[in-house]
């Protein structure tokens, strides 16, 4: 018999450590349950009003676990808090539909945005937000008008070559020092942080594929010479390239890279719901 609780929210935490950061966390602005087995999932007959999936690092089993709870509560508001964020849970987040992914520990926005979510679209019974949020959005945001948008779609184009701030500035007519403190404000980062960021992203995908050597996807990703790429490599992700490939312990990344997980991550949830990229009528801020 099916229990209804759609009045709460269910978290499914298998790390025991998680668990215990999150029970306070969460109970505190609306009811849970807990789900702390995967055997106890699959005999679970609880109809909740949203889900949550927490985890550490990106592995098959998690992959396949997030599968099964979207397959099982397909119907729910689906959201995954993980310690890192990959590519491949990127891209099975958004082929599943998982409604959110946030990168532990949340932060003031991400719980603003977890709570909007929860009290707009679910029976859910939260904590009422501070007044100066609007019930429709959590989180500041940007005009598609506002020349950032048009930036994000250059270098997601150019990022291999790597367009200079004065490449950009001939492109959206603006100063080179005006869009170097405007993206620094609006997405956290530096350009070049982006741009070298951008470029690990894409040789993480191109090592998993395992189709080419290191020295062949530094310089399919851009960089100047393998070098460069492998030092960038392991500043970021305290790991060479070549031990990325047959890494299965836990990657222990840069506060940088981290941040700009949080901005792509955010990106490609906006990307999955438009027909083309970035072609939302807003982006979000990230802090």
């Amino acid at each position: 018999m099916v229990v209804d609780k759609t009045n709460s929210l269910l978290v499914i935490a298998f790390d025991r450590v998680l668990e215990q950061h999150y029970r306070e966390e969460l109970s505190s602005f609306c009811d849970t349950q807990f789900i702390r087995s995967m055997q106890d999932l699959e005999f679970s007959n609880i109809e909740p009003g949203a889900v949550i999936y927490l985890m550490d690092y990106t592995s098959s089993a998690h992959l396949h676990n997030i599968e099964y709870i979207r397959n099982k509560y397909s119907s729910k508001l689906f959201f995954v808090i993980s310690s890192a964020v990959s590519i491949p849970l990127l891209h099975q987040s958004i082929h599943l539909g998982v409604n959110d992914l946030f990168i532990s520990p949340l932060n003031e926005q991400d719980k603003k945005s977890l709570r909007c979510n929860l009290m707009n679209k679910t029976q859910i019974a939260c904590n009422s937000l501070s007044s100066e949020f609007s019930d429709d959005l959590c989180c500041e945001t940007l005009d598609r008008d506002n020349p950032i948008s048009e930036l994000l779609d250059i270098i997601e184009r150019d990022y291999i070559k790597g367009p200079s701030l004065q490449d950009l500035a001939h492109d959206v007519h603006l100063s080179p020092s005006r869009i170097c403190h405007m993206f620094k404000d609006l997405c956290g980062i530096t350009y070049s942080q982006y741009l070298i960021c951008r470029k690990l992203e894409e040789g993480e995908r191109l090592l998993i594929s395992g189709d080419n050597s290191v020295t062949t996807i530094a310089y399919q990703v851009g960089f100047s010479n393998p070098s460069h790429f492998c030092r960038s490599f392991k500043e970021h992700l305290n790991i060479t390239p070549t031990a990325y490939v047959h890494a299965n312990n836990e990657l222990k990344q840069s506060p940088t890279y981290i941040h700009y997980q949080r901005v792509r991550s955010d990106m490609m949830q906006q990307y999955s719901n438009q027909p083309s990229a970035y072609a939302s009528n807003r982006i979000s801020r990230v802090s």
